[in-house]
């Protein structure tokens, strides 16, 4: 338990920090993802995905969903491979 605080509070720019932000980033759409909020992505062609949901909330949901979606494709892989090149370049240079 105490190790995995240790990662938690690691610094921003050090592998260990690349590696918990990418985490947390795939976490945050897989919940989402699992919670079905894909469709509420619709919103973005302006469309509604329910009759029940109300424009907003529906609003809401569809740009949290689209977020963290591009988090999930953008974000983690750049965030995982500078992980990997900051690793090898403190381990050449220390």
């Amino acid at each position: 338990m105490t190790r995995l605080k240790a990662w938690l509070r690691s610094p921003f720019f050090s592998p260990a920090g690349f590696l918990v932000r990418a985490a947390g980033l795939a976490a945050a759409y897989g919940l989402l993802h699992l919670l079905g909020l894909r469709d509420y992505a619709t919103v973005l062609s302006g469309g509604l995905p329910a009759a029940d949901s109300s424009p907003r909330l529906a609003s809401f949901l569809g740009i949290a969903y689209v977020l963290s979606y591009f988090g999930w494709v953008i974000a983690v892989p750049v965030l995982v491979l500078a992980s990997g090149v900051l690793a090898v370049l403190e381990r050449r240079f220390r």
